[in-house]
């Protein structure tokens, strides 16, 4: 049951934040009609044709933007490239709507909300599941993308004409309905049939009078036939008119809603929908509910769907039964469905006080059908909003949330093309080289032993720290980096020496430890330079061990099998603890400087202390990382650790100084 109400919480919030980022061209569009409409009373037709272009330029554009929003949001939430997705989706939609007619008149554009929001769905849906990402260059393994995702988007091409051809039946059959609903609304039980379609389809985006076009011409024909003949004397008032919907079941705007409106002014206790509604206000008199319809929102909400369908059903069954009974005069005009409520009944009622009571009646009837409904969403959002308040501040506003996730998300895009900049500029020009610090073996100075780090030489000559290395993480492009390293440290031992037992470590990242292709790459470059498995050792940082993935604790039992030593690099910096350490069986551990900053302190000696004693539970060798003092020397030496590392003993060294380093230790040693 929770897991139920956690679908349907974000299934609320996730259609409310789409549909309220498109709020703005929703208001727009009204406005230009309200406006389109004012000029015409004032006889400014001309004016007037250019509000109404705009009009439905807007609604022409509407289904596009919300296909593109849609598949956005989706792609965004589920971190995925929406960059990727969003074409997808306009592909699917246009391939959908076009076949099948699906396309406003006047602009040629696909013009179906509900087939957007599908087509949205759909392609985020098989991007996200397949985890497609953008094509670059810059990635040495962009031909396998390309592969990859020219053969899903082949999939997604058969998938297309698929449900091209799966609408076109849905079209087919609805079509049939639609013939069977054409005659329907003149009547008691089709005039409901078809009132309870409309509700329906405007409670999930789509226009209820477009898709029953036939069944709205013909409604609209038979009025206006009839009102011929009764002016003429030869044929009563028929009660059901097209009037008779303008006038009594859409006042508001579709479901009543000036109902909804009155019902969270008098009841609701949630400010934002008070402000909402007092918003709402100056358009709803005029009949056009968007601001309602998708700020709460109605749409796509199964709670307030229910009142929204439900309101004008029963308004029918009233007004139908008044005028039948000769209470309230029969519509006798076609009244301009932007005419506010209460006037439109004066007017479509024969000037009738009459017209103007019954909708009062049916506004009264409807406050008390949407009064649970709502209440009962409203709790709803109240508890939702509290619980995000107490979240954090920013949670409150899911807007807030999804426009910071998309401003992250394109700031993140500008970065990595800054990134990618920069390391092509590196690859292009420059070179990458190896510096060696010193590990010194206190008890033992003759041991030969070195870490090699790597820096970057610009055209000029002139060093670079190591700062491009986070950009090569950003970019995806760690493992091509570790791969360049290993093979440049290989190449430098064949001149270091090598049979004197000197060693060199190298820092392999927990992406590439993870992935079995490195093992393969590193044994065979060994091969290729003649390099002793005994003379190289890994370095691999504590992320590796958090992630405790199954590959890395394999592919470290498969380096240590073929003689090379692991070292686990900056325990302490991290997260990582005993019980990490303990999963795996690493020959060295090295104790970061962090550790060792604040040892003056007894607390943080003590720690220094406890950590000393890693090599009695867990067999491996300690080095102490970042002595660069002799009190630090000395305090190390005190905890029982062996060797050293940092700037007290050397600095990283360039290869030909670590040459002239290793082979003064040699000569100490044959002396």
């Amino acid at each position: 049951m929770l897991k139920i109400k956690s679908y349907y919480n974000n299934y609320i919030k996730d259609i409310s934040i789409v549909f309220l980022l498109l709020l703005p061209l929703t208001i727009c569009n009204a406005i230009t009609i309200f406006v389109g409409h004012a000029l015409n009373m004032a006889d400014l037709s001309v004016a007037a044709n250019k509000f109404f272009y705009l009009s439905n330029l807007l609604i022409g554009i509407y289904p596009i933007t919300l296909c593109i929003m849609t598949s956005y949001y989706i792609s965004t939430k589920h971190a995925m490239n929406a960059m990727v997705v969003v074409p997808y989706s306009l592909i699917l939609f246009t391939a959908v709507s076009i076949p099948n007619g699906l396309v406003a008149a006047n602009t040629g554009l696909p013009n179906n909300p509900f087939i957007a929001l599908l087509s949205a769905v759909i392609s985020a849906l098989c991007c996200v599941y397949f985890r497609l990402h953008p094509l670059d260059p810059s990635h040495l393994d962009f031909v396998k993308r390309l592969y990859k995702q020219a053969t899903h988007f082949f999939g997604f091409l058969l998938l297309t004409l698929m449900l091209e051809k799966l609408t076109e039946i849905v079209i087919y059959l609805s079509l049939g309905a639609n013939k069977f609903i054409a005659l329907n609304p003149l009547t008691f039980i089709g005039g409901l049939a078809y009132q309870f379609i409309l509700g329906l389809l405007g409670a999930i985006g789509i226009n209820g009078h477009n898709f029953l076009f036939r069944a709205k011409q013909q409604l609209f024909e038979s009025t206006q036939l009839n009102l011929s003949a009764w002016q003429a004397g030869d044929a009563s008032l028929n009660i059901l008119s097209q009037g008779f919907y303008d006038a009594f079941l859409s006042m508001g705007g579709s479901g009543n809603t000036i109902s909804l409106l009155l019902c969270i002014l008098l009841f609701s206790k949630d400010r934002r929908h008070i402000t909402l509604a007092l918003t709402a206000i100056p358009l709803v008199i005029f009949n056009i509910n968007e601001l309602l319809l998708f700020g709460l929102p109605i749409i796509f909400n199964p709670i307030l769907i229910v009142p929204f369908v439900f309101v004008p059903l029963v308004s029918f069954i009233v007004v139908y039964s008044a005028m039948s009974l000769g209470i309230v005069n029969h519509v006798d005009t076609i009244v301009d469905w932007m005419t506010p409520p209460l006037l439109s009944g004066y007017v479509a009622t024969q000037d009738s006080v009459g017209g103007v009571i019954l909708q009062l009646v049916v506004i009264i009837i409807g406050i008390m059908i949407y009064r649970p409904f709502y209440l009962n969403y409203a709790g709803r959002s109240l508890q939702d909003n509290s619980d995000m308040l107490r979240q954090s501040e920013l949670d409150s506003s899911t807007i807030s949330t999804f426009m910071g996730d998309v401003n992250q998300m394109m700031g993140s895009y500008v970065s990595k093309y800054e990134i990618s900049r920069r390391i092509n500029k590196m690859l292009c020009g420059g070179e990458f080289v190896m510096y060696y610090q010193p590990q010194v073996n206190m008890r033992n100075p003759s041991q030969l032993s070195f870490e090699a780090l790597v820096r970057y030489k610009d055209k000029t000559g002139k060093l670079m720290p190591p700062v491009f290395i986070d950009d090569f993480y950003q970019l995806g492009a760690i493992k091509q980096l570790d791969k360049m390293v290993i093979n440049l440290v290989l190449q430098d031992m064949k001149t270091l020496p090598l049979s004197h037992g000197c060693k060199v470590s190298v820092n392999v990242s927990a992406e590439s430890i993870a992935d079995p292709a490195i093992l393969r790459f590193i044994l065979e470059r060994m091969r290729f330079y003649n390099v002793d498995a005994a003379n190289l050792e890994v370095e691999i940082t504590e992320e590796a061990i958090i992630t405790n993935n199954e590959h890395i604790t394999k592919n470290i039992d498969v380096l240590q099998a073929s003689g090379i030593t692991v070292a686990i690099d900056d325990f302490g910096s991290g997260y990582a603890s005993f019980p990490h350490l303990l999963k795996f069986n690493f020959d060295k551990v090295k104790l970061d400087r962090s550790l060792l900053i604040n040892t003056q302190n007894e607390r943080e000696r003590n720690l220094y202390l406890l950590l000393a004693n890693i090599s009695e539970v867990t067999g491996c060798e300690l080095v102490a990382e970042g002595i660069e003092t002799e009190q630090e020397k000395q305090f190390v030496e005190q905890c029982g650790i062996d060797i050293c590392q940092g700037y007290y003993f050397s600095k990283p060294m360039p290869l030909v100084e670590a040459q002239v380093w290793a082979n003064s230790k040699v000569q100490q040693q044959e002396d």
